[in-house]
């Protein structure tokens, strides 16, 4: 297994553990779980978003394609941001389309092509589990 994969794998485990927590509070309370997924989930998208940009200093053609790739990598975390403070009943789903947003968005883009068959597949699976993960939480607490 790669580096890349091991990296990715880890930065899962929050996603897993932090539901886990909210179920049987232990060293965290449930409102505490709740929030650090929260956090979490709005750093990693951030994260994720912020790898376009090398994509946009590295690869662009045009001033047009650009602009459409600053704008996706600047998009998806102000809408994380804007959602855990405005529609806080609703970040985890609001999150879940975000992160698959941000996949059909490396999809239409071009960017996607970009990275290599594993990295690809990774983010798939990666994109899968965190978005199961969010769906999940939602269903749990409602």
């Amino acid at each position: 297994m790669s580096r890349l994969s091991v990296l990715g794998y880890a930065g899962l485990m929050p996603f897993i553990a932090l539901p886990l927590l909210y179920l049987q509070p232990f060293y965290l309370s449930a409102a505490q779980a709740l929030e650090l997924y929260s956090l979490y989930s709005a750093l990693i998208l951030g994260f994720m978003a912020g790898v376009l940009w090398p994509v946009l200093h590295s690869n662009t053609t045009t001033t047009a394609k650009a602009d459409r790739l600053a704008i996706a990598a600047v998009i998806f975390p102000v809408l994380s941001f804007i959602a855990l403070f405005t529609a806080v009943e609703y970040f985890l789903l609001a999150q879940a389309c975000l992160f698959v947003l941000l996949r059909l968005t490396e999809y239409r883009l071009g960017i996607n092509r970009q990275y290599s068959k594993g990295y690809r597949a990774l983010r798939n699976q990666l994109t899968l589990v965190v978005s199961a993960s969010h769906l999940s939480f939602y269903w749990l607490i409602h």
